[in-house]
């Protein structure tokens, strides 16, 4: 009887991960959050198709929890019996939880992203902006200033420069801009990081745009976009 317990339990638990909907939601998740897709490359269309694949994915093993449940207090399963599937669970927890922080991480770009077409948009009108700083300096950021701006942040701080997009990312081309030779930084304008790294940037005549709002409604948008400003690309791009 035992056995057959056992056998009906992992019989329950291996249904789970072999049905053609999970085995779909995985193979998501492994060219999203685990696979052949950088950060940088995933769009924001992808990006909720991956928080919802994990979210299904656990919300089945946990419908199968509360399946068994109610067979353990009835005697039919011993409450040991349920543990892979806890284990299952938890992973599976583990595993949302890491889609929806990346995905807040490619919100967080677009919505910088948002910011900087704001600017385009308004770079012509006069007076000084509330929410944004410009510093044009010589027009120019090379890879080889990347390098030093990078290298100069570490010695400063001894962390790394919180580079949030680096060059052409998957939302800057979807939303017609093209990003490459620039960069953009997560830290806010005024906090001491923020401060330090402009005043490098203006040292070395480096042009910087500097935001310090949010979007209303979505995630922060305050950063650091270094070098000029990004073009919109042609169709042929």
């Amino acid at each position: 009887m035992q056995a057959q317990n056992l056998y009906s339990r992992h019989q329950l638990l291996d249904r789970a991960l072999t049905s053609a909907a999970d085995i779909g939601d995985d193979m998501i998740l492994k060219r999203t959050l685990y696979g052949t897709l950088r950060p940088d490359e995933i769009s924001i269309e992808q990006a909720d198709e991956m928080v919802a694949a994990s979210q299904r994915r656990f919300d089945r093993i946990k419908d199968l929890v509360e399946q068994v449940k109610p067979l353990i207090e009835q005697g039919i399963y011993a409450r040991n019996e349920l543990t892979p599937i806890l284990e299952e669970l938890d992973y599976r927890r583990r595993t949302l939880t890491l889609a929806e922080s990346r995905a807040r991480f490619l919100r967080e770009i677009a919505d910088m992203a948002k910011a900087e077409q704001a600017l385009e948009a308004n770079r012509e009108e006069e007076g000084p902006k509330p929410v944004q700083e410009r510093y044009d300096g010589n027009g120019l950021f090379t890879p080889s200033l990347m390098r030093d701006v990078v290298l100069s942040y570490e010695k400063q701080f001894a962390k790394a420069l919180p580079i949030s997009a680096n060059g052409e990312t998957a939302i800057h081309k979807a939303m017609g801009y093209d990003h490459r030779g620039r960069i953009d930084v997560g830290l806010s304008p005024d906090t001491p990081e923020g401060i330090w790294l402009r005043q490098y940037l203006e040292s070395k005549k480096i042009p910087y745009y500097a935001f310090r709002t949010a979007i209303p409604g979505r995630a922060t948008a305050a950063h650091i976009h270094i070098g000029p400003p990004s073009n919109r690309l042609r169709a042929a791009d």
